[in-house]
């Protein structure tokens, strides 16, 4: 997780409060911090905070959360944003690279030592927690007196400009040369990869502010000497870029700065003026019988609010008894359910205050679903097959591996994925056990490998959008894997059930298995799985050069039978 060092006395100015060491030790981790290391010697503090909550990166952010704690502010945090008339107008050229721009002027800073090192920092924090490395939001802070705006957000050919960028100050570079040959550049150069052009910024007077993702022109450099920034915030994703920006600014407002806004104009929509930052709070409803549920207390609406104001939320009463509206900071991104509203509830109550209470029936035993799993287990183990444990995270290429087609509107699809070998879940196991024998291909034969675990799939009903089946999987590779071996042991598996007798096995054509050679699996005239012989260009695929059979059913319908 990522860590902060605290210092005391720093912390002090912020709370408005004489703190001790041993005090703090104990009081942080009820606002969601860990304690790393502690500095008697130094009056330090280390802390880690979990990567949702970005607004943790700087003391300044923590001290707002220890006012709460210590009930010398309570409520919506406020902050003082002035009107500015500088304008950002961005050309629909960069809709399709880096489509998003928030920006800031900020006025009257005289950052010392700490601060400036609060403040690269957050950046670093913010270009990893919600900026997946720049990809999605990346910052760029520039001395504003060497500037003038209106500024332009558009983009810029390889060999279209040149400029100096930041650390090679000596050079006059285009950005095809920043990408090929700075530092920066060659680091980030994937992010453009793609891109026919580049986006970039210009002040009004046609010099080099910015060419996001990768460094700032070098006129624009901060030093001790500069009294007020422009921020400027760029990426692919609004919320991350809006929520980065309300974060920064929050936290130079704490440091005594003054804000002023800047307004965001898209040239095919000059009529749609966005001002930033805004810090309109966020709303949501939460039911009040939902929150006692969870916690096991009986708090009245007036409690929940006096909770909710200790942890800097707002909250009030509406005209249904059993519902509150909330309002949530704008620097705050890890809201995105009710229950988000409870964790907020349960801190501002104090975990501490929480009687543990074990009620009639409620020690922990297995879920049907682990029960049967393990009976399964139990089941392959005693046939002679090796058990396997894969990730539920899989790529495309592993669905065409299986001579299936990947369909994006009928599959999931991670949205950030650390890189495309995980870019989608599981739809099988299948797909897992022939990596596991190509991993070993090199390894003395037969091979007999089998799987419990789930898959994933798209499900409109659930509220999340997907829900998962728990699966069995079992394969075997040798000169003699043939669909007889395999059925032998798909029959074995569901005697030892005590459900052969309801098995039925139709002979049907799919991609991965040889026609003539796979049945689909039936239960009770429900189609539950597929056994057969692998394709040989699925075989091939994978670099295997021996025959291979399984077979995969899906589970669920025999544990719920169980519960029944």
């Amino acid at each position: 997780m990522p860590s902060l060092t605290l210092k005391l006395d720093r912390l002090e100015k912020l709370v408005g409060k004489e703190l001790k060491i041993e005090d703090l030790e104990y009081d942080l981790q009820w606002i969601g911090l860990d304690v790393d290391d502690v500095n008697q010697e130094e009056n330090e503090i280390k802390v880690e905070y979990d990567p949702n909550r970005p607004d943790y990166s700087s003391p300044e952010g923590i001290a707002r959360s220890l006012k709460g704690y210590y009930q010398l502010e309570t409520g919506l945090p406020e902050f003082q944003i002035n009107e500015g008339t500088e304008k950002i107008k961005v050309n629909p050229k960069v809709r399709d690279i880096r489509p998003y721009v928030v920006g800031a002027i900020v006025r009257n800073i005289d950052l010392d030592e700490d601060q400036v090192g609060t403040l690269m920092n957050i950046q670093e924090a913010l270009h990893w927690a919600l900026g997946r490395d720049r990809k999605k939001v990346a910052i760029g802070i520039h001395d504003y007196d060497q500037v003038k705006g209106p500024y332009i957000y558009t983009t810029v050919k390889p060999e279209g400009v040149k400029f100096r960028p930041l650390h090679m100050e000596a050079y006059e570079m285009t950005p095809k040369e920043i990408l090929e040959e700075h530092e920066m550049g060659i680091r980030y150069a994937h992010l453009l990869k793609d891109a026919r052009e580049y986006p970039i910024i210009y002040d009004a007077e046609g010099k080099v502010v910015s060419l996001p993702p990768i460094i700032n022109g070098t006129y624009t450099t901060v030093t001790e000497k500069t009294r007020n920034l422009l921020l400027d915030l760029t990426g692919t994703d609004f919320n991350a870029v809006n929520y980065s920006l309300n974060i920064i600014a929050a936290t130079f407002a704490d440091m005594g700065a003054n804000l002023e806004t800047i307004d965001v104009i898209y040239d095919d929509k000059p009529e749609e003026i966005i001002k930033v930052p805004d810090f309109t709070p966020q709303k949501m409803q939460v039911n009040i019988n939902y929150i006692n549920s969870y916690l096991g207390l009986k708090l009245s609406a007036s409690d929940i609010i006096k909770c909710l104001n200790k942890v800097r939320l707002d909250a009030s009463k509406t005209k249904d008894k059993h519902k509150m509206n909330v309002k949530i900071p704008a620097f705050r991104c890890d809201f995105m359910h009710e229950v988000d509203i409870v964790e907020e509830v349960a801190i501002g109550y104090g975990y501490q205050n929480l009687i543990p209470i074990v009620k009639e029936g409620g020690f922990g035993k297995y879920h049907p679903a682990e029960v049967f799993a393990n009976k399964s287990r139990d089941i392959m183990i005693g046939a002679g097959h090796l058990e396997m444990v894969n990730s539920t995270l899989s790529s495309q290429k592993d669905y065409e591996n299986l001579g299936l087609k990947f369909d994006e509107k009928e599959q999931i699809v991670l949205l950030n994925p650390v890189s495309e070998k995980f870019n989608t879940t599981r739809a099988n196991l299948l797909v897992g056990l022939m990596k596991n024998l190509a991993f070993n291909r090199s390894a003395e034969k037969p091979f007999y490998l089998f799987e419990v675990g789930d898959i994933l799939q798209l499900n409109k009903t659930r509220d999340v959008g997907a829900s998962r089946e728990l699966h069995l999987g079992a394969i075997t590779l040798s000169e003699r894997a043939d669909y007889s071996q395999i059925k032998s042991l798909l029959d074995h598996y569901f005697r030892t059930l005590g459900v052969l007798d309801g098995i039925i096995v139709k002979p049907c054509s799919n991609p991965t298995f040889i026609e003539g050679r796979t049945g689909e699996i039936y239960y009770k005239k429900k189609k539950i799985g597929l056994v057969g012989e692998i394709y040989p260009q699925v075989i091939l695929n994978f670099g295997l050069n021996y025959p291979v059979a399984a077979f995969e059913i899906n589970l669920m319908p025999f544990f719920k039978d169980q519960e029944e």
